[in-house]
């Protein structure tokens, strides 16, 4: 697929698609190759890690074109990512607390770029859980989420 009608698919799937229908997702394997195209065949762009948030535009056959919090969009197979939200830390520093709310303690404090599961919501807080599976909650604020 030449680069050119790459980019209008994408463009137009992304003004087309609803909310509605759009799925949370986020890398699930140990990482992920972000291509320029859906297929093997296409120049990889990036990797990430396990745990990257991901905003869903489109899906081809087996592959997924999205956005990261960057704003890049590329296309990545659908074998490593899981259904669902995950987090980034956006912001120098995020603690990560017993509930939610900032009377809870804290738990553990991380920094930008760390990476998270989320399992649930209260409010504008995330309850987290990391690769090692260490659990807290985080404001929403600190990070972004897939969308």
């Amino acid at each position: 697929m030449p680069k050119a009608i790459f980019v209008a698919v994408v463009v137009a799937v992304s003004l087309l698609s609803s909310q509605a229908f759009a799925e949370k997702i986020f890398v699930k394997g140990p990482k992920a190759r972000f291509r320029s195209g859906p297929g093997t065949q296409y120049q990889v762009l990036w990797e990430s890690p396990k745990f990257t948030p991901l905003e869903y535009l489109a899906k081809y056959k087996r592959w997924y074109a999205v956005r990261d919090m960057d704003g890049d969009v590329a296309w990545v197979s659908q074998e490593v990512i899981g259904k669902g939200s995950a987090a980034i830390v956006i912001k120098k520093k995020a603690n990560i607390r017993k509930g939610p709310g900032t009377k809870n303690p804290i738990i553990f404090s991380v920094e930008e770029g760390y990476r998270f599961k989320v399992t649930g919501n209260k409010g504008s807080w995330y309850k987290v859980k990391d690769e090692d599976g260490d659990e807290g909650w985080v404001l929403n604020k600190l990070v972004w989420v897939s969308k």
